[in-house]
């Protein structure tokens, strides 16, 4: 007779099919099944009176829908309006995407479902007193209130790789933002994604092999020794070129229609780390830019940036500096992406080593999380300390002393988390491979960890962007119908 298996042995079961998963279908209905044996799934009918108030929630939706259905044009206007601001904040909870792995309570859901139905229905019905270019005001007008999210990539050298795999997982999933940030690895991968239409980046998802993978190069000790650096930047630049193509920020916006954001580190004391965009350098050449990004000091020499000059010719950007690694000062530059896109909402791919295994162990939930997180922030206010008490002495000094302790004093400053953090799988053996030319096998799986490390915020990602890209849809929708192009959302 044969036995019937357990729940640890489903448990199990599944736990294993989630790991072994190679694309998101499979994963999610591993997930499912999961949830049910659980009691998640019965966790997603019921409310959770600790974080949101589910009755309010309820009843404007209902009110939402009763509004929508009577075709009360200007009630449901200031319906909207009204649950908008009211709910903005607690539904993007980290403890409402905790227990099921498939998203969150159906109240929730219902209430998105509401809001989009309305939206998309006041941009087609007639509203009294209302025209088409008063609607883009208002829709505009929201969209401004609401905000927007970016995807921000961090450095981690050959381990930032896995951000290929969070960008194609997005990009499959319709979820992809259209504001990119990136320092060093990380400005490689956004720049190959933003000077990319979206054919041309599904084509390089479905053949990577039109991906350089050469761009670590060593050179001899003499160059070495006089250049202060190991490796050639000529063939990171020659592989860049390949990758990203030879375009400006404007032009690179102007193909895909991303708005890609690179950070640069000065390399003279009191000059200050540029974020370098359509909107700020908007002649730069990218490939330059996510070269200059790249040049961690002892690899790579620092770079001078290149522009694309009233004539079409190429020539030196501020030829008087040199640029070096974008993730010493500004690896997730959240203030300066806040103030100039409106950015309220940031995706973290974390892939940097100095960060990455305490963002995995601090993620989780439990004791030993818990004192990770009080461990690691008490390191950060103790090195801040004693980076305050070092500025101090050298505030009068130049050169590398100096230099020095600005750099010190950006790495402990910086934040290293965002809204939504996606991380891979620290794993021991990824430390021999942090700086030497991934193989194609190397390259895949990368991709599939860093899809794998998505599956799981897929449908947090997809509620927390719901109502930004409905507005934006709504935005675009009406521009076109004025005949209204070329203005920045």
């Amino acid at each position: 007779m044969a036995r019937t298996p357990s729940t640890f042995d489903r448990l199990t079961r599944l736990e294993s099919e989630l790991e072994r998963a190679e694309d998101y279908t499979a994963w999610r209905q591993a997930a499912a099944e999961l949830d049910e044996l659980t009691d998640a799934a019965a966790w997603r009918d019921s409310d959770e009176p600790d974080v949101y108030d589910a009755r309010l929630l309820k009843a404007e939706t209902d009110e939402l829908i009763r509004r929508r259905d009577a075709g009360d044009a200007l009630g449901l206007v200031d319906a909207v309006a009204s649950t908008l601001q009211r709910h903005l904040g607690d539904l993007a909870a980290p403890e409402l995407y905790a227990v099921s792995l498939c998203g969150t309570q159906h109240t929730v859901h219902r209430w998105h479902d509401a809001v989009e139905q309305a939206l998309l229905w006041l941009l087609e019905a007639p509203v009294p007193d209302i025209d088409d270019r008063q609607k883009l005001d208002r829709f505009e007008q929201a969209a401004r209130l609401h905000g927007r999210s970016a995807l921000v990539l961090s450095g981690g050298a050959t381990w930032g790789f896995h951000h290929l795999g969070v960008v194609r997982c997005l990009f499959e999933n319709g979820l992809l933002p259209d504001i990119f940030s990136g320092a060093s690895t990380g400005a490689m991968i956004a720049a190959g994604v933003c000077t990319r239409t979206d054919a041309e980046l599904a084509d390089m998802f479905e053949d990577t092999d039109q991906i350089r993978l050469d761009g670590l190069l060593p050179v001899g000790l003499r160059r070495a020794a006089r250049n202060r650096a190991w490796l050639d930047p000529a063939q990171l630049e020659a592989v860049l070129k390949n990758n990203v193509g030879v375009y400006t920020f404007a032009e690179a916006h102007a193909r895909s229609g991303r708005l890609l954001n690179i950070s640069v580190a000065p390399m003279r004391s009191r000059q200050k780390p540029r974020l370098l965009s359509q909107l700020t350098s908007p002649d730069v050449l990218v490939h330059s830019a996510a070269l200059a990004s790249s040049a961690l000091p002892g690899l790579f020499p620092p770079a001078v940036l290149q522009a694309r000059t009233r004539d079409g010719s190429t020539a030196p950007y501020l030829p008087s500096e040199r640029w070096a690694d974008g993730s010493l000062y500004a690896d997730l530059p959240k203030l300066r992406l806040a103030r100039l896109y409106n950015v309220n909402h940031f995706i973290f791919s974390q892939t940097n080593p100095h960060a990455l295994p305490v963002a995995q162990l601090t993620a989780r939930r439990g004791v030993l999380p818990t004192v990770a997180g009080v461990a690691s922030a008490a390191a950060r206010a103790q090195g801040g300390f004693a980076v305050d008490m070092l500025d101090r002495i050298t505030r009068r000094r130049t050169g590398p002393v100096r230099m020095a302790t600005e750099r010190m004093r950006a790495l402990v400053g910086q934040a290293y988390r965002g809204d939504i953090d996606i991380h891979p799988r620290f794993r021991l053996e990824l430390i021999g491979k942090m700086a030497v030319n991934p193989s194609r096998a190397d390259l895949d799986t990368f991709i599939q960890e860093g899809r794998r490390a998505t599956w799981p915020l897929l449908p947090r990602i997809e509620d927390q962007t719901r109502i930004e890209r409905v507005l934006q849809r709504c935005v675009r929708t009406l521009r076109a119908r004025l005949g209204i192009a070329g203005k920045q959302l």
